[in-house]
């Protein structure tokens, strides 16, 4: 898959975090994590996951998210439409514009083109920029999956627990500050 780094992508869809990006995040750029992350309700999100990444809060469920700008574009997206903060960006930004789907021991399954690209980018031109080899892709799509999965497991402890804070909670619950 070859992407033309358009910057297209990041100004549309909710990017999904792990406590992973998160630490990465808040390392690369020194901002707090509160100042990262969104929680998104379902209404959010056009398709809706029935997945066990929701995370159960004391006002609802929620999905982790990178937070955005008020254009909607990425928080990280500069005005010559580069990612500054490239080195740390979510694994989800590393695998996309490809859905990695694994089975029960976190083993990629299967790869395919995001619904993103497919339904609202058709005029994208991930073929004609840098190439990137399906071996490095590979690589970052098992990357991915571990960390996701080790998150999902984090979200079930927390999901589990008989009451349920808000976004400092369960932050906390995961060892990421939430003050500068």
């Amino acid at each position: 898959m070859n992407c033309a780094q358009c910057g297209s992508c990041c100004c549309d869809p909710v990017i999904e975090l792990t406590d992973n990006d998160i630490k990465r995040l808040v390392k690369h750029t020194g901002r707090s994590a509160d100042k990262l992350i969104r929680l998104y309700a379902k209404s959010d999100f056009t398709v809706v996951n029935e997945m066990e990444d929701w995370i159960n809060l004391s006002y609802g469920k929620r999905q982790l998210g990178l937070r955005k700008k008020k254009d909607g574009s990425c928080l990280f997206l500069s005005d010559d439409r580069k990612c500054t903060a490239y080195e740390a960006r979510p694994m989800a930004c590393r695998v996309f514009p490809i859905d990695v789907y694994l089975d029960e021991e976190s083993n990629v399954t299967d790869l395919e083109l995001s619904d993103v690209v497919r339904d609202k980018f058709i005029n994208c031109r991930q073929y004609y920029g840098k190439p990137n080899s399906f071996t490095k892709f590979r690589l970052k799509a098992d990357q991915s999956g571990k960390e996701t999965a080790a998150f999902c497991r984090k979200i079930r402890q927390w999901n589990s627990k008989a009451e349920h804070g808000g976004k400092d909670d369960f932050l906390n619950f995961l060892g990421i500050k939430t003050a500068e």
